[in-house]
C-alpha cells in the first residue's frame, strides 16, 4: 500500500518514453503548428499575391467577356464546374499542399516522427463520466487550457486594437480615392493586421509547447519502486537469475566430473584444492585441465578419481598454480610443462609397472 503513495520524482526511463512515443502520448502543441501554418501563408500571400490576383483577374475577364455564350443545362453546368475546379487545382494546390507540408512538418519537428494505432483503440475509460468530469474541470492542464484560451483572445483582441486604431487617420483619406487605392489600402491593411497577430499567436504558442514540454515530463515521472519494477522486467528478477546461475553451475560441475574418470592425474594440495588433468600427445599440444575444485568439489573429485583409480598426486605448489592460471578445458600454459611433465612421468612410470605386474 505505501508504493501507491510514493511521490513521483525520478526521472522517466528510456523505456518508458518509449512506450509512451509507441502509445502516441508526445509534448505537442497544436497552437504552434497553427502559428506555423499561419505565418507561412502569410509569407506565400505576400509572395505570390501578384501572382493570385492576376490569375483570378484574368479568369474572371474570361469568364465575363464569354457570358454572352454560356448555356444553362444540366450537362454545361458540370463542365463549367470541372473547368473552375481545374483552374483553382492547376494554379493554388501546389500551395495548399506546401502548406499542407508545413504543418506537417511543424509537428515532426515537435515530436520527431511516430506513427501509432493506439489512439484508435476502444477505451471503456473514455465513456466514463466521472473521470470526463474530473479532467475538464479539476485537472492542471485543462485550467492552463482555460487560461491560455482567455489570455489569447485578450492578447490577439488587443493587438487587433492597437493596429486598427492606427489606421484610423488614413481610413479618412481614403474617403477621396479611385478603388484601386482602396483595395491596396485594404489588402496591406490586412497583412499587417494578420502578420502582427500571427506573430503575438507565434509568442503565445511557443510558451504553450513550453507548458506542454514541462507537463509531459511531469506525467512521465516515476516512482522508485516503478524504477526497480522495469529494471526487474528488463533484466529478470535477480531471484530467477540466481537461480538460473546456479543451475548452470550445476550442469557444468556434473559435466566436469563425468571428465574425472578419464583423466591421467589428479594433482592436490592435498585437501582443499584438486585439480585433474588429461594429456594425448596425438591430440593436444599441451596437458589439459578437465576438472578443478576446492573444498566439497575437490573431495568430490579425489572420490571420483579412486573409484576409477585415477591416481592421485599431492603437489601444494602445483596444485594452486594450476587452480589459479588455468580454466576447464584449458591448456596448461608454458611455464608449467616442466613441473606437469615430472608429474605425468611419474604416473606413466607407475603404469607400466603395474602393467608389468
Amino acid at each position: 500500500m505505501a508504493e501507491e503513495f510514493q511521490e513521483r520524482t525520478e526521472q522517466a526511463t528510456p523505456k518508458r518514453r518509449e512506450d509512451a512515443r509507441k502509445k502516441g502520448k508526445v509534448a505537442k502543441s497544436y497552437e504552434l503548428s497553427s502559428a506555423i501554418v499561419l505565418l507561412t501563408s502569410l509569407i506565400v500571400f505576400y509572395f505570390g499575391g501578384n501572382y493570385a490576383y492576376e490569375k483570378i483577374a484574368n479568369f474572371t475577364k474570361y469568364v465575363l467577356s464569354n457570358s454572352y455564350a454560356i448555356e444553362i443545362s444540366r450537362d454545361k453546368i458540370s463542365n463549367y464546374a470541372g473547368s473552375v475546379f481545374a483552374f483553382w487545382g492547376l494554379n493554388f494546390l501546389p500551395f495548399i499542399i506546401f502548406l499542407m507540408l508545413v504543418g506537417v512538418g511543424a509537428s515532426v519537428a515537435q515530436t520527431g516522427y511516430v506513427f501509432t494505432l493506439e489512439s484508435l483503440k476502444f477505451d471503456f475509460e473514455k465513456l466514463n463520466p466521472a473521470s470526463g468530469i474530473k479532467k475538464i474541470l479539476f485537472s492542471r492542464r485543462s485550467l492552463f487550457e482555460l487560461a491560455k484560451g482567455f489570455f489569447k483572445i485578450g492578447a490577439l483582441g488587443l493587438t487587433a486594437y492597437i493596429v486598427l486604431k492606427g489606421l484610423v487617420d488614413d481610413v479618412l483619406i481614403l474617403i477621396d480615392s479611385d478603388i484601386a487605392d482602396v483595395a491596396g489600402f485594404i489588402a496591406r491593411s490586412g497583412f499587417s493586421l494578420m502578420l502582427k497577430t500571427g506573430l503575438v499567436y507565434l509568442l503565445i504558442s511557443t510558451f504553450d509547447f513550453a507548458f506542454q514540454k514541462w507537463e509531459y515530463e511531469r506525467e512521465l515521472r516515476m516512482t522508485r519502486q516503478e524504477i526497480k519494477e522495469e529494471m526487474k522486467e528488463l533484466e529478470g528478477d535477480p531471484l530467477i537469475k540466481s537461480r538460473i546461475r546456479r543451475r548452470q553451475r550445476e550442469i557444468v560441475r556434473m559435466r566436469m566430473m563425468q571428465k574425472v574418470p578419464k583423466a591421467d592425474v589428479v594433482i592436490t594440495n592435498p585437501t582443499h584444492i584438486a585439480v585433474a588433468l588429461k594429456y594425448e600427445a596425438e591430440k593436444m599440444n599441451a596437458p589439459k585441465v578437465v576438472a578443478k575444485g576446492v573444498n566439497l568439489i575437490a573431495e568430490k573429485i579425489k572420490e571420483i578419481a579412486k573409484a576409477n583409480g585415477v591416481p592421485i598426486v599431492e603437489d601444494k605448489p602445483l596444485a594452486q598454480a594450476l587452480y589459479k592460471m588455468v580454466d576447464i578445458d584449458e591448456e596448461i600454459p608454458p611455464q608449467l610443462y616442466k613441473a606437469v611433465a615430472k608429474v605425468l612421468a611419474y604416473v606413466f612410470s607407475l603404469k607400466k609397472k603395474d602393467r608389468k605386474v
